[in-house]
């Protein structure tokens, strides 16, 4: 039985050539929300365009840099609907106005939107989900704000009617607890509050990520500083924001939908993948069970960033493939150890085993 599962292997495995994409959720845009008045709506061609533009939209605004989604926002229909993959319409019901709210899941083909962003010579950032700790700091009048009387302290959470635009799904916030010691050490700094040593406060170290902001509020100016740690990648950052004098909420609230948007832009420039640039990768895995010839397949259909894999040599004790993937080496690697796998690298030669 084990000699013919193991012909059943190497066969799938030769055949197995092709380009693979993951099931990533990179490529999902779900929740799709289209009004209209038309009865029909389930059957309104017209109804789907819009859903696949405005899905579009979203995609691009969730995986690229802000420069680069701006410039794809006028791609015409024809072109958005050649890149979809599936389509659902998850439900229908009626709005207010005596019409309907149609919802849709859509997802995107990775290899054709792949080509198209290669043809435009656009990069695009492989993220994840990210649980981020965010501790802003507003700085009034030479006051320094933490906890109370801090206009972003206590709305960070809240403003979810200003957040409907932007395109942070990915970032999870969650508001740094208050602290004495926390109060003690930052009032400590007053004068030299840019200094401010990010080890020493207490609410960022249950969290490996981290956003902390000193906003400035003074003669009628409104600036910030940036300072992040995101899969232990550090990132500052200065910037200006709008100040409307006779609306000082105004200016806040719309300095939280610009601060949230930066962090995610941060956040993709730190992962982009460059899809003109496709790498290779040789490397040796050690078989110990007969599936882990399908175990090895199951992991690399998993990770988007390989656009296709290839069997180089199969014996009953290891497996040398070769990957064609797109972005860092180490992006890859972290890939592989986040599906559980034991790399040892000796000599530039990869040497695999499954957990």
């Amino acid at each position: 039985m084990n000699k013919f599962f193991c012909i059943f292997c190497i066969i799938l495995f030769i055949s197995k050539t092709e380009n693979v994409f993951s099931n990533n959720i990179i490529y999902d845009v779900n929740n799709v929300e289209i009004e209209t008045t038309t009865k029909n709506s389930s059957n309104n061609r017209k109804l789907v365009n819009l859903a696949f533009k405005k899905a579009f939209l979203i995609f691009i605004d969730k995986i690229l840099l802000r420069d680069d989604a701006v410039l794809l926002h006028k791609t015409k229909i024809e072109v958005i609907k050649d890149l979809v993959l599936t389509y659902q319409i998850a439900g229908n019901k009626k709005n207010n106005v005596n019409g309907t709210l149609s919802t849709f899941n859509i997802k995107f083909d990775p290899k054709k939107i792949n080509s198209f962003l290669a043809e435009r010579g656009i990069s695009y950032a492989d993220i994840t989900n990210v649980s981020l700790t965010i501790f802003p700091i507003l700085i009034k009048d030479k006051k320094i704000l933490l906890y109370q009387e801090n206009f972003f302290y206590e709305n960070w959470m809240k403003l979810k009617n200003v957040e409907k635009n932007i395109k942070d799904e990915l970032i999870s916030y969650n508001l740094a607890l208050e602290n004495i010691e926390d109060l003690e050490y930052i009032n400590s700094l007053k004068e030299n509050i840019d200094l401010i040593d990010v080890k020493k406060i207490n609410s960022f170290n249950i969290d490996a990520n981290y956003a902390l902001l000193i906003i400035y509020s003074f003669d009628n100016k409104l600036k910030a500083f940036i300072k992040t740690s995101i899969k232990n990648k550090n990132i500052n950052r200065n910037i200006n924001l709008n100040f409307y004098p006779k609306n000082k909420n105004k200016s806040y609230e719309e300095a939280i939908v610009v601060l949230k948007k930066e962090i995610s832009q941060i956040w993709k420039e730190q992962n982009l993948i460059d899809v003109n640039t496709p790498s290779f990768l040789d490397f040796f895995l050690e078989i110990k069970k007969i599936d882990d010839y399908l175990k090895i397949k199951s992991i690399l259909d998993e990770i988007d960033v390989i656009e296709n894999y290839s069997v180089l040599e199969m014996t009953n004790k290891y497996l040398k493939m070769r990957l064609k993937y797109r972005g860092k080496v180490s992006k890859i690697k972290n890939k592989l150890i986040e599906q559980k796998m034991d790399i040892q690298i000796i000599d530039n030669i990869w040497k695999l085993k499954i957990k």
